[in-house]
């Protein structure tokens, strides 16, 4: 019997965590459309989506646990997050290079001593 309950426990919380990842892409998605410039949307989409990516493969592992998905899934969450990161920032740093201007609501520009056509002044 205590069995059954942990495997149906496991099942919910796979499910609740399923949905989860789903509400936190559907906001991700949201934010391409709210978010004024690309640099805000690079880190939006990146950091919502390598998360909610990873909530839903966990929540995947739980409903359907074996050993060879442990494996699967801790391979599939950390490269997800390691490449969801670097992946946005490198969009962020070639729109900057390529002169995408940010939103008149950035006062700081902390890159800007690294541009290849303001370096020489």
């Amino acid at each position: 019997m205590d069995l059954q309950i942990i495997e149906m426990s496991a099942h919910v919380a796979g499910m609740v965590l399923i949905f989860l990842g789903i509400f936190v892409i559907m906001v991700s998605a949201i934010s391409l459309f709210r978010l004024p410039d690309l640099y805000l949307r690079a880190s939006g989409v990146g950091t919502s989506a390598g998360l909610g990516v990873a909530t839903i493969v966990v929540g995947a592992l739980l409903v359907d646990f074996s050993a060879m998905n442990l494996v699967k899934a801790l391979i599939a969450v950390v490269a997800q997050l390691l490449t969801s990161a670097v992946g946005s920032m490198a969009i962020a740093r070639s729109g900057y290079l390529n002169n995408s201007l940010p939103a008149a609501i950035t006062h700081i520009d902390d890159l800007r001593l690294t541009r290849r056509d303001t370096a020489a002044e």
